[in-house]
């Protein structure tokens, strides 16, 4: 059997070796972060916020397509072209017409 070297066995490099082991765990430790933040999924399960979110803005966009529809029409029957309207809202007037042609 072979002898094992000499600094395998030197109480001196085994003693620094130690501590430094020790010193680099405890830093890794210390660097690890404490996440104590709850998992999202268990947190919507529990909660509910994201289904009610959707919920909000489905709401929402009903409510705000409601406003959009009532203004065109409103400026309609104020007497605006519908290339007029268009050019506010972005749309071209063929769009416009064709959306609302029924209920002008």
């Amino acid at each position: 059997m072979a002898e094992k070297p000499w600094w395998e066995t030197d109480p001196t490099i085994l003693e620094i070796r130690r501590r430094s082991d020790e010193e680099l765990q405890r830093l890794a430790d210390a660097a690890r972060p404490i996440d104590d933040s709850p998992d999202p999924v268990l947190h919507e399960i529990w909660s509910g916020a994201c289904v009610r979110g959707l919920r909000m803005a489905r709401e929402k966009l009903a409510a705000a397509r409601e406003d959009y529809e009532e203004a065109v029409l409103k400026a309609r029957r104020a007497g605006l072209s519908w290339g007029e309207i268009g050019a506010v809202l972005g749309v071209s007037r063929q769009q416009l017409h064709r959306r609302f042609r029924d209920r002008d």
